[in-house]
């Protein structure tokens, strides 16, 4: 999808320019995501369920598999731990809010 591109495009100049951040950023709780990057990321407008947001990072994970022979090799374990964290994140903004519908 277009925005997962985008946001994947804007972690990978951020971390180039300066790779000792990412770093940092990417031990923490949920990479310290913002919940705007991480419905960028799962290209969520709306989050109401965590069905859902299961439903779309599992969509995006197998996308990005090297293990899937539809990929031919090619996958990101960068990009798989962006969307895990995102998933996370999300979930986690459910929690706080008591707002699961699933």
């Amino acid at each position: 999808s277009r925005s997962f591109r985008k946001a994947f495009q804007e972690e990978l100049v951020a971390a180039k320019q300066n790779p000792a951040k990412w770093e940092a950023v990417s031990t923490s709780n949920f990479g310290n995501m913002t919940t705007s990057e991480a419905q960028k990321i799962l290209n969520l407008e709306h989050f109401n369920d965590t069905e859902t947001i299961s439903e779309r990072a599992q969509s995006l994970l197998e996308m990005n598999d090297k293990k899937n022979s539809k990929n031919k090799g090619i996958g990101s374990a960068y990009i798989q731990s962006k969307i895990l964290n995102a998933k996370e994140k999300l979930e986690y903004e459910l929690q706080q809010q008591g707002t699961d519908k699933s």
